[in-house]
């Protein structure tokens, strides 16, 4: 039994040697693999154009997210939170069959009905400012909030 255990150990340090040591953090990282989903975020609706909710979330630092936006009309929008994209850690943005992997982020764009997949962690506290490019006077704006995590 335990010349499984030596082998089992060899192979696993073989495999994390190879990978690297970031990569193997990053592949056994609870906020990677524990992924939360948000509320998804939803741009317009069937009478109203200007429709926009939720308008607050509250996240930890270090969790990881799942952020789903939405577009529900053929409305163009343009999803903007400069300070909130900038202090958070972008794993991969997914649209349809479409994989993205990027380190920074401006504007999400909807020129059609159509939905986006965030996938990121949070690795900053502070309040944040989200919504609608042009449209924060129409009531298309919203706030994120991010926490330290109150464990460490």
């Amino acid at each position: 039994m335990w010349k499984i255990g030596i082998v089992l150990a060899a192979g696993a340090a073989c495999l994390l040697g190879s990978l690297g040591l970031t990569q193997a953090q990053f592949m056994f990282d609870p906020a990677v693999h524990h992924l939360e989903d948000m509320e998804p975020l939803i741009l317009g609706s069937e009478d109203n154009n200007f429709h926009m909710e939720p308008k607050e979330y509250r996240l930890k630092v270090g969790q990881g997210y799942r952020w789903e936006i939405m577009a529900e009309t053929d409305f163009e929008y343009g999803v903007i939170a400069p300070e909130f994209f900038r202090n958070i850690y972008i794993r991969k943005i997914e649209a349809e069959e479409i994989e993205i992997s990027t380190q920074t982020l401006e504007k999400i764009s909807f020129e059609d009905v159509g939905e986006v997949e965030l996938v990121f962690v949070a690795i900053r506290p502070g309040t944040y400012e989200f919504g609608v490019q042009n449209m924060k006077e129409r009531g298309m704006v919203g706030k994120i909030i991010v926490e330290a995590d109150s464990d460490n």
